[in-house]
């Protein structure tokens, strides 16, 4: 990052995630130079638009640039980041948005969504993999932070030498959640709450709508006021039924600013380098999610006293499978879970138990076409673009 100047953030992908992420940077008092990427200016330019005509209503106010991007061209994309330079790009791009199968009817959507997340992965990982490409074909040094699916998809692109910094969401979003739930427990301030939470996708979004883990593995530690709580003083099972109970949030896309909110602590973290910790999946190219310190000499997985980061990497390769994931070789191997593959080829008639980093367009674009023709049949409403 260049020193003595404004960090420069680049933001891909003008849709619900970018545009409220846009907002909040706007809103705030840390100052960055913001260019947003979009392969659709005009649109881009009112969704801007909208977001300082907001800022400015809260007594700030500073210019946007625009820039057309279109990151399926990875030449044009890397001419582009060159000429930009940016400190930090935060890619909100993917071919399936998580809450377009929400929109299904009902009974189609349950049938659906018991392949669970993991399913989409090639449909994530192709736009991160191609600005990935145009990253490294510029010689660009920026953190490239991801939301599209990091749990997973930062790993398998590791293999390659593409991994993101880190990404953004998912176990992030739990963590106030625990913080408010343990801070109630221990009748203290939540401020003075503290968590060191590990956990993949699957669990980030399942406990905080039942309560409970399905038997997921995680990690948790609690402390108040500096001090680690002792396990036997903080009943988990207590804990989580009170994040899904009295301190349950609205979900779905109504909810969406939890997201947002967690992607611009990560941005701002990564403006500051002050050493704070922040919730993360994917972080240098890792399976599942951690808490990371971000400092000015880089990322660094912040880990409770009694637990290794081999024991917390272990952790999340266990939980991966409840998601669908069996496992991400070395070699950038996505492997899916018998059930989920089952799931798949009963509902979507789509058969797929594992796909190579250079086949994920490919899968993708399958993928695309039999969810396509599985809406249409159930008389979903609306577009199914991401």
């Amino acid at each position: 990052m260049r020193h003595a100047q404004i960090p420069k953030v680049l933001i891909l992908g003008q849709g619900v995630l970018g545009g409220d992420v846009l907002d909040f940077l706007l809103q705030g008092d840390v100052p960055l130079d913001i260019v947003v990427g979009a392969r659709m200016e005009e649109k881009a330019l009112h969704r801007v638009n909208l977001a300082r005509y907001t800022a400015m209503n809260l007594g700030r106010s500073r210019p946007v640039d625009i820039i057309r991007i279109d990151l399926m061209n990875v030449e044009a994309t890397a001419e582009a980041i060159d000429r930009i330079k940016p400190d930090i790009i935060f890619n909100a791009t993917t071919l399936h948005s998580w809450w377009v199968i929400t929109k299904l009817p009902l009974d189609a959507f349950r049938k659906l969504d018991e392949a669970r997340g993991g399913i989409w992965t090639p449909m994530h990982q192709v736009l991160i993999r191609r600005l990935m490409k145009a990253v490294r074909m510029a010689n660009c040094g920026a953190a490239v932070v991801n939301a599209s699916y990091p749990d997973v998809v930062n790993a398998a692109l590791a293999a390659e030498g593409l991994a993101p910094t880190v990404g953004i969401g998912n176990i992030a979003n739990a963590v106030p959640g625990l913080r408010l739930a343990a801070a109630h427990m221990l009748s203290v301030d939540p401020s003075s709450i503290e968590v060191r939470f590990f956990a993949q996708h699957y669990l980030s979004y399942r406990m905080p709508s039942t309560g409970g883990t399905d038997g997921a593995p995680y990690h948790l530690t609690v402390y108040a006021n500096g001090l680690e709580i002792p396990r036997d003083e903080i009943d988990h099972d207590v804990l989580f039924s009170l994040v899904a109970g009295p301190f349950r949030r609205v979900k779905g896309l109504a909810g969406q600013s939890v997201t947002a909110s967690s992607a611009t602590a990560m941005l701002l973290a990564l403006a500051r380098r002050s050493g704070e910790v922040v919730h993360a999946p994917g972080p240098l190219g890792l399976v599942g999610g951690y808490p990371v310190r971000v400092s000015q000499s880089g990322l660094l997985i912040d880990l409770p006293a009694k637990l290794t980061l081999d024991d917390a990497i272990d952790i999340n390769r266990q939980c991966q499978r409840f998601d669908g994931i069996e496992s991400v070789d070395d070699d950038g191997t996505v492997r899916f879970t018998e059930r989920s593959v089952g799931v798949l080829r009963d509902v979507l008639g789509y058969s797929c138990a594992s796909y190579g980093p250079d086949e994920c367009e490919a899968c993708a674009q399958e993928l695309a076409g039999r969810f396509a023709a599985y809406a249409e049949a159930n008389g979903m409403q609306g577009t199914i673009a991401a």
